[in-house]
């Protein structure tokens, strides 16, 4: 595989997936199905902290009902459920060490592990730290039941974060008492099984209960260079509960999760290794055991409701995350605790204004310890520091309808206060204690103008992007404490678009966006310490593009969805000639994606088709992962009764097409080291029973 070769047949495969994106569903359709009525599932949207139509949304937001899917999405990799929401790219590394990188906007595309840039909560509880740091581990796929998506920034609604807001929600238990249980084996030693079991009462009002657990077992598909096998090997538990109950005039829920992590990491890979047939993982990162284990729990209490005539949300929440993390040259060791408390407010007058506020405290302490790399255990001691961050969040919104244009505002105020105290002094090594303080002030502004099945929106936010404890504490000279030349990135978005259906079988949105950014985050390596991530300020950038989301409905249990994503990202200035004006790395300029699903005759069909452009890998421009195409496709029966059980099996392939392709990239590695393949083509198979107890059992 030739990793600067851009395939010329890559466009018609593009233009084939959006022919079968509105094609396919059409030729499935029967005569008779011609005057099926389909009315596509309303949106609305609760990310901006009130619940709106989405036809009435001054702002880009997404939805997208994960448990809706004729057959269960695999509770792996997020990639499998998060298919076609406009804006989002994940780049899936195959790598459970460090994770898939999601990037909105470009936004997130530096990540070398975790998520950045992008606010992400799951059943109200931030997954995103206070110094903007994301982690997703925890994150089942197999559970989740709807997923929002707000494109842009949403400082002003959900603090520190610039490319948006992944707002998850775990499914929520239908009436009655049910147990399922899902199993599916796979190439790659893939095993994985959910059992759930949930209790959803008889009636409104009544309390609702759920608890799933997901045992993933991988075997990875890298070849170990040095004692052959394979290398890059995972096993993941996680188990997610939700309670909910009526309290009072509100409603109290109730969400925990548990995490048990250990994977492997078989590294990234120079061009010149892209060719082997066995795809090895690196040779260093085998002999120094580089990998992760993780502990996490966290735990979350939210009430909503009528509180003195006011509309109330109160939510408390606390996590708690045990990490090992050797990499090369150096094992990681981070024991965190982590957590914070909302209340908002809201009301109407009587004038039609539509008002709110509320207050945000967050704080986050890492005991970090790094120690020297010795073959996978710990070396000499380098590092012994106390790490923490307080963030406090106030904020304002308002919004009115002006002569059939609705005006949506907000305001918010963050001061993150970012503190390391070192414990690792002695002759030769001062003392580099110290402390940092991070405030902006974050306005947005929208409008909407709804004109029957058209709406047209524009809105202008500011954003704030603080530096992570990791990136201030991963210092090129060594030293302990926080780097002090590192800054946040600031910026504004400006976005204009136009969203509506097209009868009640087709919606559709079409956004322009442009982003200007101060001192955005530059990730790159150094040659004394390969393998290791730090962090430079970029001076401008600027990122501008196109998103197109087409949803539809087309005959009776067939639909699709589809997302084109255009992003055009540059450094502007700051970082000399020779990088000035080039593409940002980590980020594919174009990328499409489309997920057809079909229930007709007993038989269930989802088929998700993607294609990405090449993506560039270094500030310099001077090399790139080549763009691709793949397809998947699960086929499998609708439930079938066999007493008070249902059985519903399925077959699984994914790259149909067998494409040799990169599926994520390490920007700015030295050496080269750019390139994370995918693997070949998989199979697989599996099972879901679900039972319904009797009534009185």
């Amino acid at each position: 595989m030739n990793a600067l070769r851009r395939p010329a047949h890559r466009g018609a495969l593009a233009a084939m997936a959006g022919a079968l994106a509105l094609g396919a569903p059409l030729r499935a359709q029967d005569p008779a199905d011609t005057t099926d009525v389909v009315q596509i599932p309303p949106l609305t949207v609760e990310v901006l902290r009130t619940p709106l139509a989405g036809l009435r949304t001054p702002f880009a937001v997404a939805g997208l009902e994960v448990d809706a899917l004729p057959l269960p999405a695999g509770g792996a990799f997020l990639s499998d459920a998060l298919r076609a929401l406009p804006g989002l790219e994940i780049q899936n590394r195959h790598n459970f060490a460090v994770g898939e990188r999601l990037s909105v906007r470009g936004f997130g595309a530096r990540a070398q592990f975790g998520v950045r840039g992008l606010r992400a909560v799951l059943d109200g509880v931030p997954a995103t730290l206070p110094d903007g740091q994301t982690t997703l581990d925890h994150v089942d796929p197999a559970a989740l039941g709807r997923v929002e998506l707000l494109r842009g920034p949403g400082s002003a609604w959900w603090g520190n974060g610039a490319g948006g807001v992944l707002l998850m929600e775990t499914r929520r238990p239908a009436a009655g008492r049910r147990l399922d249980a899902r199993a599916s084996v796979g190439e790659l030693g893939r095993r994985e099984l959910t059992a759930t079991a949930s209790d959803g009462g008889g009636g409104p009002g009544d309390p609702s209960t759920s608890l799933a657990v997901t045992h993933l077992r991988w075997d990875g598909f890298r070849t170990d260079p040095l004692a052959g096998g394979t290398y890059g090997a995972a096993e993941r538990t996680v188990l997610t509960a939700r309670y909910g109950r009526l309290l009072g005039s509100g409603d109290l829920r109730v969400s925990a999760v548990g995490l048990d992590l250990d994977a492997e990491n078989p590294g990234s890979l120079p061009a010149d290794s892209l060719g082997d047939p066995d795809r090895s993982a690196w040779g260093n990162n085998v002999r120094q055991h580089t990998g992760k284990t993780v502990r996490q729990g966290q735990v979350g209490v939210s009430w909503r409701g009528p509180a003195r005539g006011l509309d109330t949300d109160l939510a408390v929440w606390g996590v708690a995350r045990e990490l090992r993390n050797p990499i090369p040259g150096t094992v990681v060791d981070v024991d965190r605790a982590s957590g914070g408390a909302r209340l908002t407010v809201a009301d109407e007058t009587a004038g039609g204004i539509r008002w709110g506020g509320g207050v945000e405290w967050e704080f986050q302490s890492d005991d970090r310890r790094n120690f020297e790399n010795d073959d996978g255990r710990d070396g000499a001691l380098t590092l012994d520091q106390t790490e923490t961050v307080r963030n406090l969040g106030l904020f304002v919104r308002a919004g009115i309808a002006l002569g059939g244009v609705d005006v949506e505002g907000a305001l918010r105020w963050d001061a993150a206060r970012f503190e390391a105290d070192d414990d690792f002094v002695a002759a030769g090594d001062p003392d580099d204690s110290g402390s940092r303080t991070l405030d902006a002030l974050s306005p947005s502004l929208g409008v909407v103008a709804p004109a029957g099945p058209v709406a047209i929106f524009a809105s202008v936010a500011s954003f704030l992007d603080t530096p992570t404890t990791t990136e201030l504490a991963n210092r090129p000279d060594g030293a302990g404490g926080f780097n002090p030349d590192l800054e946040p990135t600031r910026g504004w978005t400006a976005e204009a678009g136009i969203r509506g259906s097209a009868g009640p079988r087709l919606g559709w949105e079409v956004v322009a966006f442009r982003t200007a950014l101060t001192d955005e985050l530059v990730p790159f390596e150094v040659p004394s310490d390969p393998g290791r991530t730090y962090f430079r300020n970029a001076g401008e950038s600027t990122h501008r593009g196109v998103e197109v989301a087409v949803r539809g409905e087309v005959a009776s249990g067939v639909g699709f969805r589809s997302a084109l994503t255009r992003v055009d990202a540059r450094f502007e200035s700051g970082l000399g000639e020779a990088v000035d004006g080039n593409r940002i790395p980590g980020r594919a300029p174009a990328r499409f994606e489309t997920r057809l699903t079909a229930q007709r005759r007993g038989v269930a069909t989802v088929v998700d088709l993607t294609w990405t452009d090449a993506v560039p890998v270094d500030d310099a421009g001077t090399a790139e992962a080549p763009s691709w195409f793949r397809a998947d496709l699960r086929l499998g029966l609708d439930p079938v009764r066999a007493g008070s059980a249902t059985l519903q099996p399925w077959v699984e392939v994914g790259n149909i097409f067998d494409e040799d392709y990169v599926g994520s990239v390490t920007v700015n590695a030295f050496g080269g080291r750019y390139y994370e393949p995918a693997p070949g083509r998989t199979l697989s198979v599996g099972l879901r029973i679900g039972f319904e107890p009797a009534a009185g059992r």
